[in-house]
């Protein structure tokens, strides 16, 4: 005999005998509040095969919890006049039919994360007027009817993460006005179309992480006028530039994590974020270089400040004096990068990095230094081999190139001065061949020849 079976018999028994609820009885746990007015039942983890009968549910449940399980499939009608919040996730759902949750008209909160779903017909939420917050991620979603959330006017939250859908269109947000929360991340995608969240007009939070974007979509971005926290992790971007965050003046909170291959952030990356008070940019391992004008403007006096950078576990060698204000800023992570301890790193020892962040603060060249702590350096032993340092290599490569012109012009100057002896040296000969040519041999004369001799 099944578990399954076990349950629906003692489900039968307890409903005949007329004892306290089935479910609660059988296998939930079942939690009520007379004061807050709500029954909660968490049937998680009970091996149940199906979904348990509506009619055995608590007439004043409010939150049902049915959670790893085994259920298969959604193949009726789930009708219930108090149901507010409905866990569905981590089952093996497959099959959702139309009108599933059509009953359902108080659901604010519906998780059918982590199942097994691939698609909706277009009414698969009909009904659900009052949902704010809907998680579909990690099911095997790869195609969204139009209509599909028609009705989610009133929605909130939304996660489509870890689904293979490499597409998306804005008519699925379009009466998303109320949306204020959108995870898009692992979904395949590797662009955006600019005017997708033209009609979010509440959208703050945006994941795009785990994605395919070879560069940043401002465009699309900028259609999310409110936008106030952006993870863009783990996308394939190789150079930030000041095109990428172009007029983002309301993000915040910005993560750029685990970019394996970004190497590059160029001047002004990030002077159009006015109101950044966060950047995390850390564990991206082939990111060497950071330009020192890639905060041009953001630490004037007129403009808000960032509170907090993170920088940690990058392949950043140096970092130079001018290009962060980090006197200004609470969080100062630069851990775990292959930092070169030289007179260039000396300004690092007056920022007030809270002990926490300079616990691996530590030197990687020169050899003399490795693995030191920076803050329990001394000034002497910063101390820079001039034919090192960015001045001296500027130096030399501006003597490089005055060299290369100077040779340069000297031979020009050289094949110059060559032609012109050569030219004085073969003067008399070059005008003698002149005045030769230009004189010739005289007029030439042709005589019509007669072939008769008495023309002659």
């Amino acid at each position: 005999m099944t578990f399954s079976t076990i349950v629906s018999l003692l489900l039968l028994q307890f409903s005949l005998t007329g004892a306290i609820n089935p479910l609660c009885a059988a296998v939930c746990v079942c939690e009520e509040s007379i004061e807050e007015k709500f029954v909660k039942l968490d049937c998680s983890k009970v091996y149940l095969s199906i979904v348990p009968p509506l009619d055995d549910w608590p007439i004043n449940i409010t939150h049902m919890d049915l959670s790893a399980n085994n259920i298969s499939a959604l193949d009726f009608e789930l009708s219930h006049d108090s149901i507010q919040v409905l866990d569905l996730s981590h089952n093996r759902i497959s099959t959702v039919v139309q009108y599933a949750f059509g009953g359902l008209s108080k659901l604010k909160y519906l998780n059918l994360a982590n199942n097994a779903i691939k698609t909706f017909d277009e009414n698969g939420f009909y009904g659900l007027e009052h949902l704010k917050s809907l998680n579909l991620s990690s099911n095997g979603l790869y195609f969204l009817p139009d209509g599909l959330f028609y009705n989610f006017i009133g929605l909130q939250e939304l996660s489509l993460a870890d689904n293979p859908l490499v597409h998306i269109d804005p008519i699925h947000f379009n009466r998303m006005i109320n949306l204020r929360w959108l995870d898009l991340s692992n979904i395949d995608v590797y662009t955006l179309p600019a005017n997708i969240f033209h009609t979010t007009g509440q959208l703050e939070f945006l994941d795009l992480s785990a994605n395919e974007f070879h560069e940043v979509p401002t465009d699309a971005l900028r259609s999310a006028k409110v936008l106030k926290h952006l993870k863009f992790s783990e996308n394939p971007v190789e150079i930030l530039d000041k095109k990428s965050f172009r007029k983002l003046i309301t993000l915040q909170v910005l993560e750029l994590n685990s970019m394996d291959h970004l190497r590059e952030v160029k001047e002004e990356a990030f002077s159009d974020l006015i109101n950044l008070q966060s950047l995390e940019m850390k564990f991206n391992r082939h990111l060497t270089t950071i330009d020192r004008m890639a905060f041009d403007g953001l630490f004037n006096e007129t403009r808000p400040t960032l509170q907090e950078i993170d920088f940690e576990a990058n392949q950043l060698r140096t970092l130079d004096k001018d290009m962060i204000a980090c006197a200004r800023i609470k969080k100062f992570n630069v851990q775990k990068n292959p930092w070169v301890c030289d007179c260039n790193m000396k300004w690092m020892k007056k920022c007030e990095i809270q002990k926490i962040y300079a616990a691996d603060l530590r030197c990687y060249e020169p050899p003399k230094l490795h693995n030191f702590l920076i803050m329990n350096l001394n000034d002497k032993q910063l101390e820079c081999n001039y034919q090192d340092s960015p001045i001296a290599k500027s130096m030399m490569h501006h003597d490089h190139v005055v060299r290369t012109i100077s040779v340069g012009l000297a031979a020009g100057l050289l094949v110059v001065l060559a032609f012109g002896i050569a030219v004085i040296f073969k003067w008399r000969d070059i005008r003698s061949c002149y005045r030769s040519n230009k004189k010739g041999s005289g007029a030439v004369y042709y005589v019509r020849a007669r072939a008769n001799p008495r023309e002659i």
